[in-house]
């Protein structure tokens, strides 16, 4: 469905609750004084008002007084009596400037502000409209805007804030952000209520939002936008027409084309905890259907602010160069072949040395069910009962809905007794160093009333009541 994008933020306000203000003149005010109200303000006139002369002192242009006489129901331009409520929307109100502060930075970054100078900016530095941002390798900056959004730069970016004020009165932000290269992640606070706006522009294409937390990415003359949650209005600059991406929805904008609305991947695991190789972080990623690539970025925080290094590869093992060790965060997601980026993951992880490649290990046998009770099953692998084992439950075959995730010692575990329904199960060994060999392949097990349906064994219903009803006396 393609709809203008004016209309389409109108329609995205509706869907978020908004409630339409009810105004009322108050016939105490005194001539010429304002009230502010979340969505705009009421003007009460003084001497000499007329609808042109209120519109060019408290909108951007005289001739909003049209609109003002259509809300105020004021037909023509002609003095106004004194005190009448002037209803102006924070649409029409005019701007003051406003401005970002650095909240995380790391690595090279370079900032020109508008008129040219080089600046230098740290945590706390104040950055202006006009400013032009661009990340080296490796290199991060985060912004945040007077109305708590952010605005994060990753790494080989070149971005313009291209708009950074405010609303007179109602402090509406109305943010502009123009990516010239690489990537830019916005999370958004809602901006229904104060009527704000906030825009991400590209060369090809433009993309609206009232609140939500997406990312744009420029390559040559493909746009691709992911929303994470929220809603983002896409379209051609040159155009009006757009379209609506919903929460976990992506599309590509290439060759003057506005692409369909496709699901992002879903987040990936990593296969074992990451370990360090010659001054290398390796990660291995449990296969995604549909991934062509896998994206790793490693920061200091759990809101992955303070970005310390990213990279992409093409296969489920990817490497970070000049790693410490140490404990990070890391947030991994997956790339499709249109080349939208999934939803992301962040794990806390532990990177440690292995002084040496270890030889692979073989392929670890599936678990099996050895018992089955009306509470509870009995999972069994071949494998030591010194041996220390991550064994896996899950909903999905990519195991990304997890029901349990164990770690245990020895080659076998008991678990409560899944719900009627079909469940994935996994095992890996972890080796004395930490490191975690591959998973073995998925075992399903499909449970019924009365059966598990995996080894072919019925539940054995007189001994598992009397095997009940001993715990229950033992716990008595």
């Amino acid at each position: 469905m393609r709809i203008t994008l004016h209309k389409l933020m109108l329609v995205l306000a509706l869907a978020i609750g908004q409630t339409p203000i009810v105004w009322a003149a108050a016939s105490t005010a005194a001539p010429g004084s304002i009230t502010v109200q979340s969505s705009g303000i009421t003007y009460y006139a003084q001497a000499g008002d007329t609808l042109m002369s209120i519109a060019q002192r408290l909108t951007t242009k005289t001739g909003n007084w049209v609109a003002l006489g259509t809300i105020n129901r004021i037909s023509k331009d002609s003095n106004i009596p004194i005190g009448t409520g002037i209803i102006i929307p924070t649409e029409l109100l005019a701007d003051e400037p406003t401005d970002a502060t650095v909240i995380a930075r790391n690595g090279n970054i370079i900032a020109t502000a508008a008129d040219g100078r080089a600046m230098t900016i740290d945590i706390g530095s104040k950055v202006a409209e006009g400013m032009r941002i661009t990340t080296g390798s490796n290199s991060f900056l985060t912004l945040s805007l007077a109305d708590e959004s952010r605005i994060s730069i990753p790494s080989n970016s070149n971005v313009l804030l291209a708009k950074l004020r405010k609303s007179l009165y109602t402090a509406s932000p109305r943010t502009e952000v123009k990516l010239l290269r690489g990537r830019v992640v916005s999370r958004v606070s809602p901006l229904d209520t104060n009527k704000g706006r906030f825009e991400v522009r590209t060369p090809a294409s433009v993309a609206g939002v009232r609140g939500t937390h997406f990312r744009v990415g420029l390559n040559g003359d493909k746009v691709a936008t992911e929303v994470l949650d929220g809603h983002v209005a896409v379209g051609l600059p040159q155009t009006p027409e757009a379209r609506m991406l919903d929460s976990v929805k992506g599309n590509i904008i290439a060759g003057h084309s506005v692409g369909r609305a496709v699901d992002l991947l879903p987040a990936p695991q990593l296969a074992n905890m990451p370990y360090r190789l010659n001054g290398n972080a390796q990660f291995t990623f449990t296969p995604v259907k549909g991934a062509r690539a896998y994206h790793v970025q490693l920061a200091q925080d759990a809101e992955t602010l303070h970005m310390l290094a990213e990279t992409k590869g093409n296969s489920p093992e990817v490497v970070l160069e000049n790693i410490q060790e140490g404990n990070y965060f890391a947030q991994i997601s997956a790339i499709d072949e249109r080349g939208l980026e999934g939803m992301p993951r962040t794990l806390a992880v532990t990177i440690k040395n292995r002084l040496a490649p270890q030889k692979e290990a073989a392929a670890q046998d599936a678990p099996s069910v050895v018992n089955n009770y009306s509470k509870e099953l009995e999972l069994r692998w071949n494998g030591s009962a010194t041996q220390k084992y991550n064994i896996q439950v899950a909903r999905d075959v990519e195991f990304t809905w997890l029901l349990f995730n164990s770690n245990v010692t020895g080659n076998e575990i008991k678990l409560p007794r899944p719900s009627f329904g079909t469940y994935f199960t996994r095992v890996q060994s972890v080796n004395a160093d930490g490191s975690s060999n591959p998973y073995s392949s998925a075992q399903t097990l499909i449970v019924t009333d009365q059966w598990i349906i995996n080894d072919g064994h019925p539940l054995r219903g007189k001994e598992a009541a009397a095997r009940d009803g001993n715990r229950a006396t033992d716990r008595q």
